[in-house]
């Protein structure tokens, strides 16, 4: 009888030391360690897939939030600046979390670091926790000896990250909270109101008014094929989801999201910054500029564009100037000024500063896009609000009117 093949999943780092994450089907942990080593990978961790109802009840409701992140990164950056060993510095960060998965992270990261490994490769254990652009980071910081440094500026960029996203959550929270009332007021008003009415509209011989008659009709056919309209959503969303994991279908919705009107200059400067902030924090830690191009290149957060920058990493590994590069294959995406101050930059020597100079201004240019786009937003949404109440007064009382009126002449 054959033995049943176990799901793993492993991280690794090939020749180049990028990380790699992966599942592959074995027999048991030695064939499939053996089965990574073939693939001309150096593997770090090997777990198999199958998970316990705990371990499930833990993916559900733990998660380690960014401003946690934060915290542990600028504790770690400030003790490692200050002389006190990698072990003990974790530990003492470890002996002040509060956040249940983080501390238990840490606990995992201190005995794999007292062990031996490294830290990036102890922190590329806790993908739920450390994502890739933040082990890939602490990889470069590693490597160029300046662990402390990077610790410190990547805790910046964190910082960054979270006010920016504050502020565009702060900017849409208002308009979310007055769409999402108005489309409850509506089912409810369609699915609840409106079919008691119509009992006894049903009951006169009056001709029911336009508004009336297209919403009871919506609501008898969401009554007649409810169950196709949810089937519908989840086949379309499971599909849609299930290509945009797929490689090429990321890239292909991702080179979509930048053409349209409104969220598409509002990603491709978001891209911008986080690719610019990221190259600055390594340029100025003294990271090689390659491997600072390579691992800048990988958190834009937009397929299409991290495609771009691999061409940009080529270039300049060819010898070719960062600035020059940049322009060749990216000007459809980032503006000339933006060239030309990188540019400027690097002939200056000084492109570091010029890098956090673009990222802070296109961080100040997503925040005011973001609060035009709600103020023009808001007043759109009141009016389109007042439009369905206005129709669903129609819908409810002309009617009534009509039958007033019937009863009057009769």
């Amino acid at each position: 009888m054959a033995s049943k093949l176990i799901t793993f999943s492993y991280i690794a780092t090939n020749a180049e030391t990028n990380l790699v994450r992966g599942d592959l089907k074995a027999m048991n942990e030695s064939s499939a360690s053996a089965q990574i080593h073939k693939m001309g990978l150096e593997l770090i961790s090997l777990s198999s897939k199958k998970e316990s109802v705990l371990d499930l009840e833990v993916n559900l409701f733990e998660k380690v939030k960014p401003q946690d992140i934060y915290n542990f990164t600028r504790q770690l950056s400030v003790m490692l600046k200050a002389g006190v060993p990698l072990v003990d510095a974790l530990d003492s960060v470890h002996s002040d979390q509060s956040n249940p998965l983080l501390s238990r992270t840490i606990h995992s990261v201190i005995e794999d670091v007292s062990g031996g490994l490294s830290l990036s490769k102890s922190l590329a254990k806790h993908p739920k926790a450390f994502n890739g652009m933040f082990v890939n980071i602490v990889m470069a910081g590693e490597s160029a000896g300046v662990l402390d440094k990077v610790l410190f500026q990547l805790a910046d960029f964190i910082a960054n990250d979270l006010k920016l996203k504050m502020g565009i959550s702060q900017a849409i929270r208002y308009p979310a909270i007055v769409v999402g009332i108005t489309v409850a007021v509506g089912i409810f008003a369609v699915t609840y109101i409106l079919p008691r009415f119509s009992t006894l509209f049903s009951n006169t011989r009056i001709e029911l008014p336009l508004p009336t008659r297209i919403l009871l009709s919506l609501d008898q056919f969401t009554q007649d094929y409810w169950n196709i309209i949810i089937v519908s959503i989840i086949v379309f969303a499971a599909v849609f989801i299930r290509t945009i994991k797929t490689k090429k279908g990321r890239y292909e919705w991702h080179k979509l999201v930048l053409k349209m009107p409104i969220f598409g200059p509002i990603a491709k400067k978001m891209a911008i910054s986080r690719f610019c902030h990221v190259l600055d924090t390594l340029d100025r830690t003294g990271v090689p500029i390659l491997e600072a191009l390579e691992i800048s290149g990988k958190t834009a957060g937009n397929a299409f564009i991290e495609d771009r920058l691999k061409n940009v990493h080529k270039d300049v590994n060819m010898g070719k100037k960062v600035a020059f590069s940049i322009n060749r294959h990216t000007y459809d995406i980032f503006p000339p000024h933006v060239l030309k101050m990188i540019q400027v930059g690097e002939d200056a020597g000084a492109m570091d500063d010029m890098l956090k100079e673009i990222g802070d201004m296109t961080d100040a240019e997503v925040k005011d896009h973001v609060l035009k786009l709600t103020a023009t937003l808001e007043p759109l949404i009141t009016v389109i609000m007042g439009v369905m109440i206005l129709v669903l007064a129609l819908a409810i009382f002309l009617p009534i009117w009509d039958m007033y009126e019937a009863l009057s002449n009769s």
